[in-house]
């Protein structure tokens, strides 16, 4: 497409650090086509520099959130944009925030989307006050669309937007060259990969390691992430040594880059449990995918779009310790079953998961939006 055909997006998301969904899917959109086939304008939305600070208010956060003003301003004020696209949050301080910038778009008379990474906003209105719903009503239905990470996500915009204008795009992430296992396996590894959040299912998995052990002495459990509340940490610590767990449960920290791939390649398993409120479709599991692991998840939200029961994982009960435990222990019984499950993840990620693929959605939604005007 000649640089002069180019629709011009002004493009506002995140970018790590820290390594949260958003920011790694905003990073993956960077390096797809998307990014060649619009003329992108990005301003990074990022105020929390650590996973700690994503629900905390201080004043470097409203210090980085005035300069993020200003470089909306900056660009909106020297380019004429097609459209404006930016995620919408369902807690009411970053809503706020979200609101303003989108509600800067439109003074611009740039059409905007919105960009749901998180869920149940219909329930956020809902318990939202008549000040804020006011706002949230404005900034819906003067978006031109919206976007959701699945089908199963599309009831977030119901209220405000027609269903021809809700636009299902899952995420991708971008391919990595497999890293080899450097020893040989002699127990077999569960891993929980992602910020460490009590809601995502951390203890529901340290209550089945307890069960599992039981059975299966040999097996190990992993958490890599960082702690999102350090009591949640104090709790996780206090449980292991109460259990006598510390000879199977490590606690590995945040991992990025080749850290998390020696990781991946050296699990049999990776374990989300998750049950977190907002939660969408939980990138690691497409991280599992391609490194050929078999996923034992909930069905929150759109994760059964991505994980087949007993095809390419198995799909557990929220909050059941024994459930989960069980799940587990089929898989660590069966390994041409983890083996079949692996490989069929592998195809799954190639096929519909990296980031060009991701990036080619994205095009298709918003080319979509502009059709119908």
């Amino acid at each position: 497409m000649a640089e002069t055909t180019r629709k011009r997006i002004l493009l506002l998301g995140y970018l790590p650090p820290p390594y949260f969904g958003p920011s790694i899917t905003y990073q993956a959109l960077l390096h797809s086509e998307f990014a060649r086939h619009f003329d992108v304008t990005f301003v990074n939305l990022t105020v929390a520099l650590q996973i700690g600070d994503l629900e905390k208010m201080h004043w470097g956060k409203i210090l980085r959130f005035l300069l993020i003003l200003a470089r909306e301003f900056r660009w909106l004020t020297r380019r004429r944009f097609d459209y404006c696209c930016a995620p919408v949050s369902v807690n009411r301080n970053a809503f706020l925030k979200d609101a303003l910038l989108l509600a800067i778009a439109r003074a611009y008379k740039v059409p905007t989307v919105v960009y749901a990474h998180g869920n149940n906003l219909p329930d956020f209105y809902q318990r939202a006050t008549p000040w804020v719903r006011r706002i949230i009503n404005s900034t819906m239905r003067n978006a031109t669309g919206a976007i959701v990470l699945g089908e199963r996500l599309r009831f977030n915009f119901d209220p405000w937007l027609p269903a021809d204008r809700i636009c299902v795009v899952p995420t991708g992430i971008e391919p990595s060259t497999p890293t080899p296992a450097t020893s040989p396996r002699n127990h077999l590894t569960v891993l929980y990969l992602g910020n460490l959040i009590r809601e995502k299912g951390v203890f529901v998995l340290l209550e089945a390691a307890r069960q599992i052990q039981l059975k299966r002495a040999d097996a190990r459990f992993v958490f890599a992430g960082a702690w999102f509340r350090a009591a949640d940490e104090d709790d996780a610590r206090t449980f292991v040594a109460e259990h006598n767990l510390s000879d199977c449960v490590q606690f590995a920290g945040p991992v990025a880059g080749e850290a998390k791939s020696r990781l991946l390649a050296g699990a049999d398993i990776l374990a989300f449990p998750t049950f977190y409120y907002y939660e969408t479709m939980g990138l690691v599991l497409l991280e599992a995918m391609q490194a050929g692991l078999p996923v034992v998840a909930t069905r929150r939200a759109s994760i059964p779009e991505i994980i087949q029961d007993g095809v390419n994982g198995l799909l557990v009960e929220e909050q059941d310790a024994t459930d989960l435990a069980e799940k587990i222990l089929r898989l660590a019984n069966d390994p041409p079953l983890r083996a079949q499950m692996g490989a069929a993840n592998r195809e799954r990620f190639a096929a519909c998961y990296t980031h060009e693929q991701y990036g080619q959605r994205m095009i298709e939604a918003l080319e979509q939006l502009d059709r119908r005007g």
